[in-house]
């Protein structure tokens, strides 16, 4: 009898008992179609009748251990009828991530639910509303969330029936939606979206692989949707109303999402907006940045001996998104385990993984407008606190005098990001904030700044991935200039969609320095040698 699994051959390899289900159904991102040199899987059509259990398992065990090459015209096996023709598979490498797929999971995804457990949801929620008061904590929640349910199904029982099921579907569905993350769940399992956006009740996109998607994801009614909302922040203690119309914070979830709220008075079109940024990397390491081609392995290991010598201030630049808060944690993964750090941030995005970090986060006002602290009043508190390196996690205002003079009383090895596009960019842009609030001459802001800042790191997204494009060290200014010496430039990619990158110079303080150390610069895989015909690698 030609039962269903009579036909299923494989090219290459012995199969083992245990691998039948691989072989059955086996993972595949793509359908190949004409003739491969790949491994295929080839399934006939069968006959109506799919013959007993015992046919079926006999015919099982014959499948995993058949060993048969397939023809070189790749022709198939046929059956009866025509239910499955012929299904080829690439080649799976076993070293491939699965993450690497390039459709997610979600997509086509449609949200599994019944005309009850629809009418249940929301008159549960109306229910919960009158049963929450203000000493509800948020451990009592589940409770009143199945009272509430139980409330809403006897109300109305009059024109519709429920059965258990429907019931239990609702209470964990209102469960999620109002301590969990609700419909946006899908996007926070999958481990390449970086930023998901609510923009409405029907709107929720993300930003995966630095690409902008939209979801197949919504909410039931806005009414939900700014419960979601006030819910999710309610777990951080925070409100978004009238008086509060703009939130920033930090959810208490594995990932310390960091939260943008925007209340709908200020919106067009009337519903709330929510930015949820989901760091996927906490304790962030060189290993992490060479595995994402940021920068190459030599290139890891200068700047990694380059941070544990504790001499070097480095200041990281770049556009939004560019990378810059991953970059200066891997740097300060270089940091020895004896030193103590502290930073200074609006929302903590810096992990280091040391017991000597102290982390300092700034208050925003709260609704009577009182209470606030800012990141100059954390600097300047950190400064008295005897801390070996101090990280400033933007340089915007105030902050900018201060950290130049933290670094002139001795607190070197120090990191600082700043908004700029090149190293000459963030110095002015630097001079511009000390020179706002100090009353001195160009000149002596340039000289103190020169003196202070000894590397500059350039970030840039590319291709919707982080990339290092420039490592330059400053020198001293030159007739009102600021004079920088590049070190390192990126080049671009090769054939095989491997970044390189080029060393731009022979002579260079610092290089000097690290060599002595014992890591010197040396071209290799993915870093170039100078170009000869550079007048700066001649120099």
């Amino acid at each position: 009898m030609n039962g269903i699994l009579k036909g299923i051959q494989k090219k290459t390899g012995n199969s083992k008992v245990e691998e039948a289900s691989r072989i059955v159904v086996r993972p595949s991102s793509k359908f190949v179609q004409g003739q491969s040199n790949n491994p295929e899987t080839v399934i006939t059509s069968t006959s109506e009748n799919f013959g007993s259990k015992r046919d079926f398992v006999d015919e099982l065990k014959e499948a995993v251990t058949l060993k048969a090459e397939i023809s070189s015209s790749n022709q198939i096996i046929t059956g009866k009828t025509t239910r499955i023709k012929l299904i080829r598979t690439e080649s799976t490498d076993a070293t491939k991530s699965i993450l690497q797929d390039d459709v997610p999971a979600w997509v086509g995804q449609l949200q599994q639910s019944t005309p009850q457990v629809d009418m249940l949801v929301p008159a549960g929620r109306r229910a919960l509303n009158d049963l929450i008061t203000e000493d509800t904590t948020r451990s009592e929640l589940p409770q009143l969330i199945v009272k509430a349910i139980n409330i809403a199904s006897q109300k109305l029982t009059v024109g519709a029936r429920f059965s258990q099921r429907d019931i239990d579907s609702a209470i964990a569905e209102l469960t999620n939606l109002m301590l969990g993350k609700g419909p946006i769940i899908p996007l926070y399992e999958d481990p390449w979206v970086t930023d998901i956006y609510l923009d409405g009740h029907q709107s929720i996109k993300c930003i995966r692989r630095g690409k902008a998607l939209e979801t197949p994801f919504k909410f039931r009614s806005p009414e939900e949707y700014e419960a979601y909302i006030g819910s999710m922040l309610q777990g951080v203690e925070r409100v978004l109303n009238l008086s509060s119309p703009i939130v920033d914070c930090v959810l208490d979830d594995p990932w310390r999402s960091r939260v943008n709220a925007v209340h709908g008075s200020l919106l067009d079109r009337g519903e709330s907006a929510l930015v949820v940024r989901v760091p996927r990397l906490q304790h962030i390491t060189f290993f992490d940045l060479i595995q994402t081609q940021t920068l190459s392995p030599q290139m890891a290991a200068w700047l990694a001996e380059l941070v544990a010598m504790g001499e070097a201030n480095i200041l990281v630049v770049g556009a939004t998104g560019s990378g810059k808060t991953v970059f200066t944690t891997a740097l300060l993964s270089a940091v020895g385990s004896d030193e103590r750090i502290c930073t200074i941030e609006d929302v903590p995005e810096i992990f280091v993984p040391t017991a000597h970090l102290e982390k300092l986060v700034v208050r925003p006002e709260n609704s009577q407008g009182k209470g606030s602290v800012t990141m100059y009043e954390l600097l300047r508190a950190a400064l008295r606190r005897a801390p070996h390196r101090i990280v400033v996690g933007e340089i915007r205002d105030k902050e900018g005098p201060l950290f130049l003079k933290a670094l002139e009383t001795g607190h070197l090895g120090s990191v600082a990001t700043i908004h700029a596009r090149s190293a000459k960019e963030s110095l002015w842009r630097l001079l511009d904030v000390v020179a706002a609030h100090e009353h001195a001459p160009q000149e002596s802001i340039q000289r103190r700044i020169s003196r202070s800042v000894n590397i500059i790191i350039c970030m840039q997204k590319i291709n919707g991935r982080p990339c290092m494009v420039d490592v330059s060290e400053v020198k001293q200014p030159i007739a009102g200039e600021f004079i920088v010496n590049q070190l390192i430039r990126y080049e671009g990619e090769d054939s095989d969609n491997r970044r390189n990158w080029r060393i731009m110079t022979k002579h260079s303080d610092w290089m000097d320095k690290v060599a002595a150390r014992g890591i010197e610069l040396n071209p290799g895989s993915q870093l170039l040698a100078p170009d000869p015909t550079s007048t700066q690698s001649r120099e």
